[in-house]
């Protein structure tokens, strides 16, 4: 065998074990769906290689027409694999969706078509011819029309390609060091010189220059990933802190412009049929005013909105990147889904607070928010009035009937209570079968009514519990106050007179109400 052949067939072998080797690699690490594109296309380029190594060692025609085919199996699709990894790497694009895969796509999948149909055609190759030189063989072909426009389409994405890199170089967008977009930069240059040399020599040797080229490049990439491992440790991190985060992260560039996004905060604003994209934040969110200003704002905030009919609660949280006095300020806007915490938070807060066999306030929280309402009431120079309650014979009920039926007296007692006062007074149970109500802006006389009206209620209101009919009364003692009330300090002297009140409607007979 030749000594040219053996070492450009030794070449390719090579070049067809780094491409197996990288595909299965990238393909095994990772999520980002740039990497899954890059291992697409260095197993085309392994398909494209190994059909020149056997084109070069076939001895005749019909088995390099056979070889060439195989080739185009994975040909076609190189060059705009080649531009899908500069969109995605360089963040160009955030994903590859259906519409534009479609587009992109649609001359390598015609020419794939076109190829393999030739025969009957011939619009891709017109003729064929075995040739040998320095002692190897070499398919010539005669081009067809559909041929120059693949190559076109080829030159085409191969160029995007480079002019993506280099803008990747110039604004550094991904984030990555600017030595990363100038390895895939060059990388990306040596397919076009391969192609330029086919256009221009290809009939006086039929050498295919871009087979002998695109190991070169290979290299190239594999240089950058075992120099800079940007391929693997950068990107794991960033899939495991950015992609792969259950709270929404957004980066926003100068004049608050969208530059970059993970997975969680599309599918966020693709609640709201809201497509992010490489825009101002005004312009994105132009018909969600409320989400612009909490976007547009340096500091943390809250936002809600209806998701398949359910209230859901948001903060969003701005980490500035870099000098907050730098023009080219970039800031994190990360968006976490808070609704399970705040509806632990809010049932922490009712069973801290709530009494809960009668669903009120419980004695602290009740002292508490009648301490408050007093001192406002003080400062404000305004009425207010204060209801002890007490069950008549409780003890009773419970002895006669059972703890089971004194309860349910308990729940229909905080039931009437519930709504027969106004949602502005504060009602409370503050003993075993005490309670009382603070009511804003109301004076003895007022009090009096109100405390009337419930005794009334309560009076004709029977219990059910099991078979049996349960009646009940209550007792209750009034005390009121107004501004110029002078020995009044603390919300336990008001208390203190409703209760002696109380004890005087007991005096009276019970079921009563006494001032």
């Amino acid at each position: 065998m030749n000594a040219a052949k053996i070492l450009l067939s030794l070449y390719l072998v090579f070049a067809i074990i780094l491409a197996q080797f990288s595909s299965a690699y990238f393909f095994s690490k990772g999520k980002a769906s740039y990497r899954k594109a890059f291992s697409a296309l260095v197993f085309c380029i392994s398909i494209y290689l190994f059909g020149y190594l056997m084109i070069i060692n076939s001895n005749n025609l019909q088995e390099m027409i056979f070889w060439n085919r195989v080739q185009y199996l994975g040909l076609p699709f190189i060059s705009v694999l080649w531009l899908t990894v500069a969109l995605l790497y360089t963040r160009t694009i955030y994903s590859l969706k259906p519409r534009m895969a479609l587009l992109l796509f649609a001359v390598p999948i015609l020419t794939l078509l076109i190829r393999h149909t030739n025969s009957w055609h011939h619009l891709f190759y017109t003729t064929w011819e075995a040739r040998q030189y320095y002692g190897y063989s070499s398919l010539y072909m005669g081009r067809g029309f559909w041929y120059y426009i693949n190559i076109s389409y080829t030159i085409l994405c191969l160029l995007l390609t480079v002019i993506t890199y280099f803008i990747g170089y110039l604004r550094n967008k991904a984030g990555y060091s600017k030595s990363h977009f100038l390895i895939f930069f060059f990388a990306s240059l040596l397919p076009l010189i391969g192609i330029a040399l086919i256009l221009l020599f290809f009939g006086e040797r039929s050498i295919d220059y871009s087979a002998l080229i695109m190991p070169v490049s290979l290299l190239i990439i594999s240089y950058g990933i075992l120099r800079h491992d940007f391929l693997e440790m950068r990107t794991l991190a960033r899939e495991a802190i950015f992609e792969d985060n259950s709270a929404g992260m957004v980066v926003l560039g100068p004049g608050k412009r969208i530059v970059d996004y993970n997975r969680a905060a599309e599918q966020f604003f693709a609640t709201m049929h809201i497509e992010l994209s490489n825009n101002p934040i005004e312009r994105v969110l132009k018909r969600e005013p409320k989400l612009l200003e909490i976007f547009q704002s340096e500091s943390d905030r809250e936002f809600s909105m209806m998701v398949d009919g359910e209230e859901r609660f948001f903060e969003i949280d701005a980490v500035p990147l870099g000098d907050l006095q730098d023009e080219s300020e970039r800031m994190l806007k990360s968006i976490r889904d808070v609704t399970e915490e705040k509806k632990l938070q809010d049932k922490l807060r009712f069973l801290a607070t709530t009494d809960s066999l009668s669903g009120l306030y419980n004695r602290a929280e009740f002292m508490h928010l009648a301490k408050k309402e007093l001192v406002s009431a003080q400062s404000n120079d305004e009425e207010l009035a204060l209801l002890i309650m007490d069950l008549d014979n409780f003890k009773t009920i419970n002895d006669t009937f059972g703890h089971a039926a004194g309860d349910e007296v308990i729940r229909e007692i905080s039931s009437i209570i519930k709504s027969s006062f106004r949602k502005t007074d504060i009602a409370g149970r503050i003993g075993g079968e005490e309670f009382a109500v603070v009511l804003k802006n109301a004076s003895l006389e007022d009090a009096k009514k109100v405390a009337e009206k419930f005794r009334d209620t309560v009076a004709q209101r029977k219990v059910i519990y099991g078979d049996q009919e349960i009646g009940i009364t209550a007792s209750i003692g009034v005390a009121a106050m107004d501004g110029n009330t002078d020995d009044i300090n603390d919300v336990e002297d008001i208390l203190k007179r409703a209760d002696a009140a109380l004890y005087r409607a007991k005096a009276m007979g019970r079921n009563c109400v006494a001032t």
